[in-house]
């Protein structure tokens, strides 16, 4: 039996409000008190109150934390597991023809269940797969930021490489037989003009868009293109190390490159700070149909009407990773608070997020 809407919701605050402090308490830069407690009084983990600059600033532009682990993780429900259970999107969304990379199968706990017609069915499977694919992901099916998101990759030498790391065959047997609930998934490569930013990575964008009921329509408010680094290990995450820049919805022209610098404040650069290759003024290719088909593809789903989407830009087109509900914020409001979107504050208004 079901349990009533007032429990679920409850015990959802509650593990919102456990990520939260979490959250608070891996800050890896160890502000003062008196940091923290300005921070928390407006809302905002220590981190991101240093990321955002607000000491002595107004921040009602800005979506805060508090807002944003108890407000927003409630927009989608009750169908948040579409986008929060990865196997249950590839599912739902594999209708959609060539909009996904192939899944092939899933890891629990030893076995392999076949997800394709390439009925990979076995750990040895999988690394022959690596012989035709040379590149393959591993994702876990929950979960975010990156955490837990491997490459493996078959070497030249014969040999594997298992997150960058060098492995025989039965290391990297032996990984793959102790994972728990991972998708192995193709690796994409990503189009030319992001190739020559970054090789090492599928250089994602992250794309927000959002259904309004009022109107029936769906918009595109923000969107950030992000890049992988030596430190990210061959993802671009930028939990994980990698770099991001914002793209002008209206144009598809990047800006800066942000990263985090030492002090846990932003570093902006007009290049990737480490190929050197130009990002700031780059347009993304096809940036007006993608735009176009993304807002579509929303406006087709109003039942999970927020929705931060993990995408690649190919050489042949576009592929879809994944569909997060509980969508970060962080990179997002570097360039413009989420709040400074008139639309997009009403469409907060309207659910109840933000008074």
């Amino acid at each position: 039996m079901r349990p009533p809407a007032i429990l679920r919701g409850a015990w959802r605050k509650r593990r919102y409000w456990k990520w939260l402090i979490h959250d608070e308490r891996s800050n890896p830069f160890h502000p003062g008190w008196g940091e923290r407690l300005r921070a928390w009084r407006k809302g905002f983990l220590s981190r991101n109150y240093r990321w955002f600059g607000l000491d002595g600033r107004d921040a009602s532009d800005y979506l805060s934390d508090r807002v944003r682990y108890l407000g927003t993780s409630s927009i989608n429900e009750p169908y948040a597991n579409v986008l929060d259970d990865k196997l249950l999107f590839h599912e739902v969304f594999r209708r959609h023809d060539g909009l996904l990379p192939d899944a092939y199968a899933l890891l629990r706990k030893g076995q392999v269940i076949p997800l394709s017609a390439e009925g990979v069915a076995s750990v040895d499977a999988v690394l022959d797969l690596l012989a035709v694919e040379r590149r393959l992901i591993l994702k876990p099916t929950t979960g975010g930021g990156g955490a837990g998101v491997t490459v493996l990759e078959r070497c030249a030498d014969g040999r594997f490489s298992v997150g960058g790391e060098p492995r025989s065959r039965d290391e990297t047997r032996e990984f793959l037989a102790t994972r728990r609930e991972q998708i192995v998934e193709q690796y994409v490569e990503c189009a030319a003009y992001a190739r020559a930013i970054y090789p090492g990575a599928s250089n994602t964008i992250r794309v927000l868009t959002v259904w309004e009921e009022e109107t029936e329509q769906a918009f595109l408010p923000y969107a950030i293109h992000r890049f992988g680094t030596r430190r990210s290990n061959g993802v671009d995450n930028f939990a994980r190390g990698g770099v991001a820049a914002w793209i002008d919805v209206e144009t598809g022209t990047m800006g800066p490159v942000v990263s985090m610098g030492p002090d846990g404040r932003p570093a902006y650069s007009r290049v990737h700070p480490e190929t050197g290759a130009a990002v700031e003024g780059v347009i993304v290719p096809h940036w007006a149909r993608l735009a176009e088909r993304m807002v579509a593809l929303a406006a087709d789903y109003p039942f999970i009407p927020y929705v931060g989407w993990d995408l690649v830009i190919t050489d042949a087109g576009m592929r879809i990773f994944e569909g997060n509900s509980f969508t970060g914020a962080e990179v997002f409001q570097l360039q413009r608070p989420l709040l400074a979107h008139p639309r997009l504050r009403r469409f907060y208004q309207r659910r109840g997020v933000i008074p």
